[in-house]
């Protein structure tokens, strides 16, 4: 497959991603892609389906603009970097993120997400004012189980 050609399925999910139309996401991946990522290991469509809803039903609003590397391809993979911003308990975060994508003919076969989760919880407990101590101890355990509500 041609480096064009995977650039455009590349930003083509990127622009599913945004948009949270997990149906979209889920036609540029083989039935039996692997996604992995801070969140844990999906193996098959059907458990890809499984973290993309999770995902969207945490986080509704996403958005996402290239950085640094921007996107790179070799071969059957490519590469990006970018910087993510979304809600999570309505409260705003930032983080960069790098994934990592392996293609079987035109479809996604693995798929690697790096961003660091314990940034996002910081950042989106220090916007609950006046939080110190135990209770903002509390408050993060509170977040990280709200976060992985319902996934595993």
């Amino acid at each position: 497959m041609s480096e064009e050609k995977i650039k455009s399925i590349v930003n083509g999910f990127g622009e599913a991603f945004v948009k949270r139309d997990v149906e979209k996401m889920l036609s540029f991946f083989a039935e039996d892609a692997v996604w992995v990522s801070p969140v844990g290991t999906f193996k098959g469509k059907e458990e890809v389906r499984r973290v993309l809803t999770w995902d969207t039903q945490i986080c509704p609003t996403v958005k996402a603009k290239r950085s640094g590397i921007g996107i790179m391809v070799k071969e059957n993979k490519a590469v990006t970097e970018g910087i993510s911003e979304g809600l999570v308990e309505g409260k705003k975060y930032e983080t960069l993120t790098v994934t990592v994508f392996e293609f079987d003919g035109d479809k996604i076969q693995h798929i690697r997400l790096f961003y660091d989760k314990l940034s996002i919880i910081k950042q989106v407990t220090m916007q609950y004012k006046g939080v110190t101590g135990w209770f903002a101890k509390r408050l993060v355990n509170y977040i990280v189980g709200r976060g992985e509500k319902g996934l595993r």
